[in-house]
């Protein structure tokens, strides 16, 4: 036991050097994409040297104001990896994204698995030349098409060492919010239908991360119906772009944005896993919504 606590703490010890939210203002991370260009963005494939799984990508060309991307067959699961542009963020975030996800013709994507949206992941150093099975961890939040085709959904999805583990929940079409907000320990989702005004909570995510820097920002990912299904080598998935599936997935964006949580719970890690409000499971969720803010 001793050597389970002293391992615990050691994990959990790198939190204490978490910035304050008075020292760092997120909000120059936000961005309205109406600048035309994508100035301060990374790419996942470009800082690590996997292929790129991009279709098309612009900035206020095809929908003036947004933000379109167009995936290539792609997916996030597993040790598997697809588009995915982030910036760095130290310590707790709230960020919010307006998107819409959509087929080309159609107000719904086609095919299966046709989602995108927020996206939060642990650097792990590794590129496409050093990788390692069973290295991915990542939360994220997305609208689109599940399992089901022409079937709106949301999919809250939560990745420990390459296995993921996902929720599939009916949501309306058209332009939604997205939100996801860290602190410390605890990850929460949320969507609103556009309109609307109140948050539904899409999942709760509890995480015992030594890493105060995650990779947050936005994914895309569809799944040709002309490609069967099976067991996919990720060693080979990941290194090669099929051009030839037919796809029919565009994810716009018309603003992300960050900011500092409201809710501020002390960074060591004992007041984490002791009294972190945000980790009890029996919180109401009307009370996770009050404590976190409209």
């Amino acid at each position: 036991m001793r050597v389970l606590m002293a391992f615990v703490a050691g994990l959990l010890a790198a939190s204490v050097a978490w910035p304050a939210a008075a020292q760092d203002d997120l909000a120059t991370l936000s961005d309205e994409f109406d600048g035309g260009s994508l100035s301060g963005w990374t790419w996942f494939h470009e800082a690590y040297g996997w292929p790129n799984k991009v279709k098309k990508v612009d900035v206020g060309v095809t929908t003036p104001g947004t933000l379109h991307i167009e995936p290539y067959h792609s997916g996030w699961i597993y040790d598997l990896n697809a588009p995915f542009l982030f910036r760095e963020v130290h310590g707790d975030f709230d960020v919010r994204a307006r998107v819409r996800v959509r087929g080309a013709e159609k107000a719904i994507a086609g095919g299966t698995w046709s989602l995108g949206g927020l996206m939060a992941r642990v650097p792990n150093k590794l590129d496409s030349k050093t990788w390692v099975p069973r290295s991915e961890n990542w939360h994220f939040l997305t609208t689109g098409v599940g399992y089901v085709a022409g079937q709106q959904m949301t999919e809250a999805k939560s990745t420990f060492n390459s296995y993921s583990s996902l929720k599939l929940r009916p949501f309306p079409s058209g332009w939604v919010e997205l939100r996801m907000v860290r602190v410390g320990v605890s990850i929460i989702v949320m969507a609103r239908p556009e309109g609307e005004t109140a948050w539904q909570v899409r999942d709760r995510f509890y995480r015992m991360e030594s890493n105060p820097v995650m990779q947050v920002g936005l994914n895309a990912y569809t799944i040709s119906d002309n490609v069967p299904i099976g067991a996919d080598n990720p060693d080979v998935v990941n290194r090669t772009v099929n051009r030839d599936a037919p796809v029919d997935m565009i994810l716009e964006v018309d603003w992300i944005r960050f900011s500092r949580p409201k809710v501020q719970v002390p960074p060591d890690w004992y007041t984490q896993v002791s009294a972190n409000p945000l980790a009890d499971p029996g919180l109401p969720e009307a009370d996770l919504l009050a404590m976190l803010g409209n």
